[in-house]
């Protein structure tokens, strides 16, 4: 049994969605957690895993949506939508601190900065409202930040994913000490662009979970562009093979890591 422990299912279209869906069941795939980026998505990749049994979603606002909301976080309807079933996590939220290429912004800016870590804060207190682990994006250096605000939220209470883009074994450590997990996806495909294969090696094997993010980040030399949920068997082969050990073990070990990390799944029928 495999897991992709982050997919925006929503992004497919309905005739894409159904084949995505058949080529992830052949290719073993079985549990998936669609993510939102805002409240719409959000809606939309709840309405898919209520029909689809083996899928499960998280609601949030991402924090590249954040500077839409200025005067604060959506929660009104956040929190209606992480009341219903199927949902399993607060997500995807967090910090990205690089520019902002298809929005033209740099978040040099301290406004944005600022409106993203009030947007993030506002979830993360959401979720420990609500008992749900959360998902989080970090990006752009902003891991040290990050890590300081989950402590101060108090976030170790419910846990959650770290969306694992880049990093470095001291991260590793800061976010286990939190009580965190970590999803690796398909950059560990590409060449190592400095450390990335070390930090992968350092996540712990009971915090290691696996990722496509599709349809966004297809792996090394895929074609088409657009990932699917069956490609994390490719990405959970390339970390077996990282970590010196047989990749039905990385599997396994994902599989019961997410549920772990997410203990609403199978409950949240």
């Amino acid at each position: 049994m495999i897991a992709d422990a982050h997919v925006h299912l929503d992004a497919y279209s309905p005739d894409e969605l159904r084949d995505v869906l058949s080529e992830a069941a052949s290719s073993g795939v079985e549990l998936i957690v669609t993510v939102g980026m805002d409240a719409a998505s959000s809606a939309a990749g709840l309405a898919i895993a209520q029909s689809e049994p083996n899928v499960y979603a998280a609601v949030g606002l991402h924090p590249w949506n954040a500077q839409d909301y200025p005067s604060g976080a959506p929660i009104g309807e956040l929190r209606e939508l992480a009341t219903r079933p199927k949902v399993v996590a607060i997500g995807e939220i967090g910090l990205d601190f690089l520019n902002n290429l298809f929005l033209d912004l740099s978040y040099d800016d301290p406004d944005l900065r600022a409106t993203q870590e009030r947007v993030f804060r506002e979830q993360l207190r959401l979720a420990v409202e609500l008992e749900l682990p959360v998902i989080v994006h970090s990006r752009g250096g902003a891991h040290e930040t990050t890590a300081r605000v989950l402590e101060e939220e108090g976030v170790a209470c419910v846990g959650g994913c770290i969306q694992f883009f880049e990093g470095t074994p001291d991260d590793v450590a800061r976010y286990v000490a939190l009580g965190f997990t970590f999803t690796v996806g398909s950059s560990v495909t590409f060449a190592d662009p400095g450390g990335w294969c070390e930090t992968v090696r350092a996540v712990p094997g009971d915090a290691l979970l696996l990722e496509t993010d599709a349809p966004y980040l297809p792996y090394a030399g895929r074609e088409p562009a657009r990932s699917t949920p069956a490609d994390v068997r490719r990405i959970g082969e390339t970390v077996a093979q990282l970590r010196g050990v047989d990749a039905t073990e990385v599997f396994s070990a994902s599989i019961t890591n997410l549920r772990r990390a997410l203990p609403r799944i199978g409950a949240a029928g």
